[in-house]
């Protein structure tokens, strides 16, 4: 009986520590995921760059690196502001946002017109409309790291720099 007793009160203890446990982690998956919703709307949609100093750490690593940027939180100011100056109306839109532990999952589909020089490609004046993923991992409310994937090849079809399935290329 005395057992039972002790048994009893030792699950207890371990489910109260699973259920605070649980919660602390939903803690941070909401404020993890409210900072990738503000990221998305106020960096991206808005061009509010100067939030990245707030949002990302200064020793930010990024796994989908273009080449000629700096690396880091810098390279990242870098790539907005040539995609923004770009594209003035981008917008980033979020289908679905996931959060788990100290990552956070975005599937995005990304429009925009193509107004400024991008990739050393003159304005076109066409719309593009995209899929992409972005996984980030964060550290005290911050972003740390980022790994991505966006579809590319769909976005230089739609701008006409690769001809689409069944068409000869474009004449330069």
């Amino acid at each position: 009986m005395f057992t039972t007793k002790i048994i009893s009160g030792f699950c207890l203890v371990i489910v109260v520590l699973c259920a605070s446990t649980a919660s602390l982690a939903a803690g941070d998956d909401e404020n993890n995921t409210a900072t990738m919703k503000r990221f998305y709307e106020e960096v991206v949609n808005k061009g509010n760059l100067k939030l990245i100093d707030e949002l990302v750490a200064a020793e930010f690593v990024e796994h989908e690196e273009l080449p000629g940027l700096k690396p880091g939180r810098e390279g990242l100011k870098e790539f907005f502001s040539m995609f923004r100056a770009a594209f003035p109306d981008l917008h980033f839109q979020v289908n679905d946002l996931i959060a788990k532990g100290d990552k956070v999952w975005a599937y995005i589909t990304i429009h925009g017109t193509h107004k400024g020089q991008f990739m050393d490609m003159a304005a076109t004046g066409k719309k593009i409309e995209i899929k992409g993923f972005d996984i980030i991992r964060l550290v005290n409310g911050k972003a740390v790291e980022h790994w991505g994937l966006t579809d590319t090849m769909t976005m230089m079809q739609q701008l006409g720099a690769i001809p689409m399935p069944g068409q000869e290329h474009p004449k330069q």
